[in-house]
C-alpha cells in the first residue's frame, strides 16, 4: 500500500507541473466566460446558458486532460527509462498501474474541483444563491472521469504510442456518450446479422457515459434520485476496476528491453 501511495503521489506531483494542466484550465475558464457573454445577449434565462456551457466545459476539459496525460503516462516512463528503476525495486506491476491511476485521477479531480468552484461562484453571482443541484452534476462528472482515467491507462498499456492511445481513449469517450444511438441503429437495421451483432457488442462493451451525463436535468433544477446515483457510482467503479485489471494483465506480460 505504501508503494502504491508513493507512485500515486509522484504521478500527482509530476502532473501538477505539467503545462497541459494549466493550458486546459485556461481554455475551460475561457469557455465559461464565453458562456456568460452569450448568456447576456441571449433572449431568455442567462443563468441557464451559463450553467449549460459551464457544465459542458467542466465535463469536457478534465476528460481532455485525462486523455492527454493518460496517453503519455507510460510512454514517458519508458522513454526516460524510469520504469526500469521502479520495477527493479520490490514493486509489483499491479501496484505500478494502480498508483499511476490514482495519481492521474487525483490530478483530474483537483482540476474538476477548481473548475466546479469557479462555475458555482460565477452562477451564484447571478442567482444570489448557491444551487445544490450543481453538486450532483459534479459528482456524475467525477464518475465519468474515473472511467476515462481507467480507459486511458488500459490503452496506454496496450498501445505504447501516445497518439494511438489518446485517440482510442477519446474515441471511447465519444462513443460512450452515444451508446444509445448504437442500440437504436442495431434495432432499426432490420435484423441484419452483419450489422446488428457488432453494434450490440459495442453497446455492451463501451461505457454508458450518456447515462452519466445529467447536465440537462441539472440545468433545469431536476435532481437525480438516490437509487440512480448509487447505480451510477457502482457502475463507474466496476467498469474502471475491470479496465484496470485488464491493463495490469497486459502490462504484466510486457517485456522491457
Amino acid at each position: 500500500m505504501d508503494k502504491l501511495l508513493a507512485i500515486a503521489i509522484c504521478t500527482f506531483r509530476e502532473s501538477v507541473r505539467s503545462k497541459a494542466l494549466y493550458v486546459t484550465l485556461f481554455f475551460a475558464a475561457g469557455l465559461v466566460l464565453v458562456g456568460a457573454l452569450f448568456g447576456s445577449i441571449t433572449v431568455g434565462d442567462q443563468v441557464l446558458v451559463i450553467k449549460d456551457l459551464g457544465l459542458f466545459a467542466v465535463s469536457l476539459f478534465p476528460v481532455c486532460y485525462a486523455v492527454i496525460a493518460g496517453s503519455m503516462l507510460l510512454f514517458k516512463e519508458l522513454s526516460k527509462k524510469t520504469v526500469y528503476n521502479i520495477l527493479a525495486k520490490p514493486v509489483k506491476r499491479a501496484e505500478f498501474i494502480a498508483g499511476k491511476f490514482f495519481g492521474m485521477l487525483a490530478t483530474s479531480t483537483v482540476m474538476l474541483l477548481i473548475m466546479a468552484a469557479g462555475l458555482s461562484a460565477f452562477c451564484a453571482l447571478f442567482e444570489h444563491r448557491f444551487d445544490p443541484c450543481m453538486l450532483q452534476a459534479y459528482f456524475y462528472i467525477w464518475l465519468e472521469l474515473v472511467i476515462v482515467c481507467a480507459a486511458a491507462l488500459f490503452f496506454s498499456s496496450l498501445v505504447v504510442t501516445p497518439l494511438l492511445s489518446g485517440l482510442f481513449t477519446f474515441g471511447v469517450f465519444l462513443a460512450g456518450r452515444s451508446t444509445h444511438y448504437l442500440l437504436y441503429f442495431s434495432n432499426e437495421d432490420g435484423g441484419h446479422v452483419g450489422v446488428t451483432w457488432p453494434l450490440t457488442a459495442f453497446y455492451w462493451i463501451l461505457p454508458h457515459l450518456d447515462d452519466l451525463n445529467i447536465a440537462n436535468s441539472i440545468v433545469y433544477g431536476r435532481y437525480m434520485e438516490l437509487g440512480h446515483s448509487l447505480w451510477a457510482a457502482l457502475y463507474a467503479l466496476s467498469y474502471a476496476a475491470i479496465a484496470l485489471v485488464l491493463a495490469q494483465l497486459i502490462f504484466s506480460r510486457r517485456e522491457f528491453n
